[in-house]
């Protein structure tokens, strides 16, 4: 149990990424070269690190052009040696429509590790997965065409304009993970002001429920702000935990190596 609830965060950073808007600086949706920089923590503890980044050269996928988005999780400080863990998805997507291609997904989470690969046949629906942890290790799964993962979720919605939201809408998405389909649902509470990194910050409250999981307080335990800009980048998420609160806060945004957001001491 102790490594479930250490993992939690890191696996909640990743879906939780992937509900921002777009901000499109190119033809294509999955803009490259960007970094995003997350600090896990309970309280005053230091309890993780979570890095979103998405490559700056293209390849090709299946005779679709692709960019590789890659999210590393890992514990930090005291957790790191008493519970380790290491985490590392990555996904092939599709750069005009954010379809993902291929998956991968490494876990170390103290004597538990994992691997698998997910490759997508959306022309016949199907998910080809291989994972040498599996019995067997070569599975094949129906999903509907255009199935997402995870991170290709993070582009289906960041084709919503949030700039004309309301109190009230919702949006939602179904992603394939662990060999099991889920749906994702996105709230809209409200718009605030908040203290962040790099200063006061104007941003859409929302509410973001999740399968449901034993290690939640209440179904609107997860809170996650997101900056009323242009950049629409989650800058605070609050989950409500029945072993206690665990906040999370972007503390660096980069694109093609320079700052977005400067930091409050930096003004």
């Amino acid at each position: 149990m102790r490594h479930k609830i250490i993992l939690f965060p890191l696996t909640f950073i990743s879906l939780l990424i992937f509900y921002l808007p777009i901000n499109a600086q190119e033809a294509a949706i999955i803009q490259g070269s960007e970094h995003l920089t997350y600090r896990i923590h309970l309280g005053f503890i230091n309890a993780a690190t979570a890095t979103i980044k998405s490559s700056s050269n293209t390849a090709r996928t299946q005779q679709s052009i692709t960019r590789r988005i890659e999210i590393l999780g890992k514990t930090n400080g005291i957790l790191d040696l008493i519970s380790p863990v290491i985490d590392f998805w990555s996904a092939d997507l599709d750069i005009y429509t954010g379809i993902p291609l291929q998956t991968e997904m490494k876990k170390s989470e103290g004597r538990y590790k994992k691997e698998e690969i997910v490759q997508y046949d959306h022309e016949n629906g199907l998910a080809l997965i291989h994972s040498n942890q599996n019995k067997p290790a070569d599975q094949k799964i129906s999903i509907q065409k255009n199935m997402l993962d995870i991170i290709s979720g993070y582009y289906f919605l960041r084709d919503k304009n949030l700039s004309v939201v309301k109190i009230g809408d919702k949006l939602r998405a179904k992603v394939l993970m662990d060999g099991t389909i889920y749906e994702i649902r996105l709230y809209v509470k409200g718009f605030e002001n908040i203290e962040s990194e790099f200063g006061p910050k104007k941003c859409i409250r929302t509410s973001l429920v999740l399968p449901k999981n034993n290690l939640f307080k209440d179904e609107d335990a997860i809170r996650l702000w997101i900056s009323q800009d242009q950049y629409q980048i989650p800058l605070k998420i609050e989950v409500n935990l029945k072993i206690g609160f665990l906040t999370i806060d972007l503390m660096e945004y980069l694109i093609k190596g320079k700052k977005v957001f400067l930091s409050a001491i930096q003004r």
